[in-house]
C-alpha cells in the first residue's frame, strides 16, 4: 500500500514525511527501511477518532479542507480542536453540517443493574444509496487511490448491510453512515492516511464495547450487526467498556486500510497522535493512538513460506510461481516430494520480505489448493551485487555483477538479455554466451 507522491517532501509538524520508497536502500547488505503506521484502539475506533489521530500526528488540515470543499455538500465544513480525554490531550475532529452529532455519539443511560445502555442519536439523517455516495466521492478532487479506498469502505459497509437485510447491494440505503458527516469522515480518513506516506499499517487491541446502542433500526447489541460483520477475521476485544466503541465506519476503515492486526513489530517512532472521541470517560481515555515511524528489517533476513500440493495441475503451478514473483516474492520454486499415501506432490517454497508475507500467504491459500501455509524467518548471506551495461560485439548488453568474498568479481549477462540476443541474432544460447564471455 505504498503511497507514492513522486518523492515530494511535505512537512507534518516537526517530522518530514516523504515518499515511502525514498527511505529504502538499494540493498547491498544494508537495511531496508519501511515507513509504517500503528493504530492502538484501546477505546475503540470511529471515523472522527481516526481523522483526529492523523491531525494530531501532524497531517495538515488544508488538504482535507480542500477535499471536503470539492465534495459539493452545501454548508459542510470541518474543524479540529485540542481536548482532554481522561486527562490526556488529543485532537477532536468535527464535521459541521447542522444535521447530526458525530457518528457513534449517544448518551449512555444504564438500565437497572444489567449494564444495558440506551443511545439517543440525533434525527435528521439523509438516507443515501451506494450509487449516490459513489457519485459524491467521484466528483471530489482526490488522488485516484484515495477515491478508490473511499469507495472500498462504502462497498464493504454496503455488502454487510445487504447480507443482514437479505437484499441486493443496490437496494441498500445507508442511514447514519450515509449522512454528510460520515462521508466526510471517510474521505478525510482515507486522504489523511494517504498523506502519511506509509507502506504498511498495523492495528492493535481493537475494543468494540458492550451493551446496546440505538440506531435507525432500533436498539442493537454492541457491536452492531454491521460492525461485527465488518470485523470478521479481525481480532477484537469485547466487554469491559460500556457502549459502542468501534463504529461501522471505524470497522470499515480497519478492514480497508490496515494490513496486519495484533502483530509484533519493531520500529522507531517519529510522530505520535491521539484522536479523541466525543465522550469523556474518567476511567479509560477515549482516544485512538497513531504512531508513525520506521521499521528496519535486515537485508539478510527473509520470510520463508511453504505449502505442499498434491491436487494442483502443472498449469496451475506454473501460473502460481509466475504470479508469486509478480507480486513481489524474492524467489519462488517447486520441488517434487512424496506425500502421505504415497502420493507424488510438490513442495512450494516462497521467499519474501515482511511487507509481502501477508498478501503472498493469502495468494497461496486462494490459488494453490493447499489448506495451510507454514511460515518462518530465515537468514541469508548476500553478495554485494549490481548491474552494469557493457559494450559487446552485440552492442550494449546488461550484465549482472557480484563481488565474491575474495574481492574478485563474478560477471554474467542477464538472462533476459541472452534471450533477446538469441531472438534478434538467430543464434543458439551457447553461441551468444561465447561471444559475450569469450
Amino acid at each position: 500500500m505504498a503511497r507514492s507522491r513522486g518523492g515530494v517532501v511535505i512537512g507534518l509538524g516537526n517530522v518530514p514525511w516523504c515518499d515511502a520508497a525514498a527511505g529504502r536502500t538499494s540493498g547491498k547488505g544494508r537495511s531496508l527501511a519501511m515507513r509504517i503506521a500503528v493504530f492502538d484502539g484501546w477505546s475503540g475506533v470511529a471515523g472522527d477518532m481516526w481523522v483526529g489521530a492523523l491531525l494530531d500526528a501532524g497531517v495538515p488540515m488544508a488538504p482535507l479542507e480542500a477535499a471536503v470543499a470539492s465534495l459539493g455538500l452545501p454548508g459542510v465544513s470541518i474543524r479540529a480542536e485540542k481536548v482532554l480525554r481522561g486527562g490526556l490531550s488529543g485532537t477532536h475532529f468535527t464535521v459541521d453540517c447542522g444535521k447530526k452529532a458525530p457518528e457513534g455519539q449517544f448518551t449512555p443511560q444504564p438500565v437497572a443493574s444489567r449494564g444495558v445502555l440506551r443511545g439517543s442519536v440525533m434525527a435528521g439523517h439523509t438516507h443515501r444509496g451506494l450509487r449516490e455516495i459513489e457519485a459524491i466521492v467521484q466528483r471530489a478532487k482526490l488522488p485516484p487511490v484515495v477515491a478508490d479506498q473511499c469507495l472500498q469502505v462504502y462497498r464493504a459497509i454496503g455488502e454487510v448491510e445487504a447480507a443482514a437485510h437479505g437484499c441486493s447491494l443496490d437496494a441498500v440505503h445507508f442511514h447514519e453512515v450515509g449522512a454528510e458527516d460520515t462521508i466526510v469522515d471517510v474521505v478525510c480518513a482515507c486522504l489523511g492516511t494517504h498523506l502519511l506516506g506509509v507502506e504498511r499499517i498495523h492495528a492493535n487491541g481493537i475494543v468494540v464495547g458492550s451493551g446496546t446502542v440505538r440506531a435507525a433500526h432500533g436498539i442493537l447489541p454492541v457491536p452492531a450487526p454491521a460492525t461485527i460483520a465488518l470485523l470478521r477475521g479481525i481480532p477484537v476485544r469485547q466487554g469491559g467498556l460500556d457502549g459502542e466503541r468501534t463504529t461501522p465506519t471505524g470497522a470499515a476503515l480497519l478492514r480497508t486500510l490496515v494490513h496486519e492486526f495484533d502483530s509484533v513489530v519493531a520500529f522507531a517512532a517519529e510522530a505520535i497522535g491521539y484522536g479523541a472521541g466525543t465522550r469523556d470517560d474518567a476511567g479509560v481515555p477515549n482516544l485512538l493512538r497513531l504512531t508513525v515511524g520506521t521499521s528496519a528489517a535486515a537485508a539478510g533476513e527473509l520470510v520463508e513460506l511453504q505449502c505442499q500440493l498434491d491436487t494442483a495441475t502443472g498449469e496451475q503451478v506454473g501460473w502460481l510461481l509466475d504470479e508469486l514473483l509478480r507480486q513481489g516474492a524474492v524467489d519462488a520454486f517447486a520441488v517434487p516430494v512424496t506425500m502421505k499415501k504415497g502420493r507424488p506432490g510438490l513442495l512450494i517454497t516462497v521467499l519474501c520480505d515482511d511487507a509481502r508475507a501477508a498478501p503472498i500467504t493469502n495468494l497461496l491459500l486462494e490459488e494453490s489448493s493447499s489448506f495451510g501455509v507454514r511460515r518462518h524467518r530465515v537468514a541469508r548471506t548476500v553478495l554485494e551485487r549490481w548491474q552494469e551495461t557493457r559494450d559487446t560485439t552485440f552492442g550494449h548488453v546488461v550484465f549482472k555483477v557480484a563481488r565474491l568474498p575474495s574481492g574478485a568479481l563474478a560477471v554474467r549477462p542477464e538472462d533476459d538479455e541472452v534471450r533477446r540476443l538469441c531472438r534478434e541474432r538467430g543464434l543458439g544460447r551457447a553461441e551468444v554466451l561465447r561471444h559475450l564471455l569469450g
